[in-house]
């Protein structure tokens, strides 16, 4: 009887010492704070500090520039000295594809903004706005007409004065592999916009915005053999309308795949018209009728 008493004790023993060996080999001790996540846990990764502006951009960025580089590319391309420039910012960007610097700094009154190709170091468009600038216009380059003749093209070419308009803004710009200049103001209630190159002073497209205004319509824009009021009769031929019938009329000129082109609006009663004309050849090139 007590030998069968003394192996119950020794089994129960054992047992105890198995389970206190198991849980020790099973246990351990809490996760430190700040240790991984549970594989099963879906935790999202911390964000990059906003000072890193080269996070989050696709590609190899050990091939690209660095930011003095675009700087230097920026400041190179505007002629201006780094000690003579205030910075805005210089950061690294993705758009169409292809990582950029976005580099935007003011000289003196005027605001320059960049965009530099983060491998090659390519200038992909510049923009100059000297909205606020009450100095002498001065050319960005010595073979530029300067933005004080850029404005006397087109209030030529509008027919207006200087003192009776009111300037929006007069900026340098690079489109569609030539650099112009954007002119626009207002007189009264009709809105002007110009397209003016910045080597030749050519009108390369305008528009003016009115409710009820009709454009200056005598005068032949640069590459164009007809006028805008022949280019407006045309259209209205086309769409048997009379002019007397005719509200709203907006004429606009611009190049379209190397094409001088009017550009015509006008609204008789509901129905809207729109037409685009051959700015040489008369040529009715599209047009649309749209009821509102």
């Amino acid at each position: 009887m007590r030998m069968k008493m003394n192996k119950k004790y020794i089994l129960a023993a054992a047992s105890a010492a198995l389970c206190l060996t198991l849980m020790a080999g099973c246990g351990g001790a809490p996760a430190a704070a700040g240790s991984t996540a549970p594989a099963g846990s879906a935790v999202a990764p911390v964000a990059s500090p906003a000072g890193n502006v080269s996070a989050g951009i696709a590609g190899n960025s050990g091939d690209y520039i660095t930011e003095e580089q675009a700087k230097a590319a920026a400041l190179g391309h505007a002629g201006v000295a780094e000690a003579d420039v205030q910075f805005l910012r210089v950061r690294l960007d993705y758009d169409n594809g292809r990582a950029e610097y976005d580099v935007e700094f003011i000289k003196g009154s005027e605001e320059y903004d960049y965009s530099i190709d983060a491998l090659t170091g390519e200038v992909l468009s510049m923009d100059r706005d000297a909205e606020y600038y009450n100095g002498a216009a001065q050319a960005a380059s010595g073979s530029y007409i300067g933005e004080a003749a850029a404005q006397q093209a087109a209030l030529a070419h509008a027919g207006l004065d200087e003192a009776s308009v009111s300037f929006v803004r007069t900026h340098l710009d690079w489109d569609d592999g030539r650099w112009k200049y954007e002119v626009e103001f207002y007189k009264d209630s009709t809105e002007y916009d110009y397209d003016i190159d910045a080597v030749t002073g050519d009108v390369l497209s305008y528009d003016y915005d009115a409710e009820y205004y009709t454009a200056p319509t005598a005068e032949t824009a640069s590459g164009a053999g007809l006028t805008a009021d022949q280019a407006k009769q045309i259209a209205l031929q086309h769409a048997g309308v009379a002019e007397a019938d005719a509200s709203r009329m907006e004429i606009g000129f611009d190049y379209e795949h190397g094409r001088a082109v009017y550009e015509i609006e006008w609204k008789v009663g509901w129905t809207e018209y729109n037409y685009e004309i051959d700015a040489n050849t008369g040529d009715v090139l599209s047009y649309e009728r749209d009821m509102d």
